[in-house]
């Protein structure tokens, strides 16, 4: 097995103020391009979102934010994930997880998606759900190459964007 060169270490308030910037816009971004959202609405609901789920930014309960660092250090990709321990399996959510730039196709994804299934393990959680916007066919696909299963699929139909024959 390949040895794992990644590690996490909790975000700062610093860290978080990045994470925000860079995750609200391109959270809304992506709920544009699904369809869910208008332009004018997006920016304001992804905020509003955001804030609901970490009303306490990092000190938010239960809401497990983390620096991805390679073997060097330097934080590569950041990632988040909410445990709800209110189910009957303890679950966590996986809700966002990006490498910058730099630190993609190292083979850095894989190796943190496992660091996070032994961390949240250690806090016994036994399920792992998460939400992929089918656009983002890289993250698709890097799920499913680390046995991740499709539970549930949403379909949807702009009716306002159909051709007609």
């Amino acid at each position: 097995m390949e040895k794992t060169v990644v590690t996490f270490a909790p975000m700062s308030d610093e860290d978080y103020s990045a994470f925000i910037r860079k995750s609200v816009p391109e959270y809304a971004y992506d709920q544009m391009r699904s369809g869910n959202w208008s332009a004018v609405e997006a920016a304001g609901k992804a905020r509003s979102e955001f804030q609901q789920m970490l009303p306490n930014g990092p000190q938010t309960p239960n809401a497990c934010l983390r620096n991805i660092l390679d073997e060097k250090g330097r934080r590569i990709g950041m990632l988040w994930y909410f445990i709800d321990p209110t189910r009957s399996r303890k679950t966590a959510f996986l809700i966002d997880f990006f490498l910058f730039p730099e630190g993609r196709g190292k083979g850095y994804e894989s190796q943190a998606l496992a660091l996070f299934e032994d961390e949240a393990r250690a806090q016994g959680v036994e399920r792992v759900e998460m939400q992929i916007f089918t656009h983002k066919e890289e993250d698709v696909q890097l799920y499913r190459e680390n046995n991740y299963l499709a539970s549930s699929i949403f379909f949807s139909k702009d009716l306002t964007k159909m051709e007609k024959s």
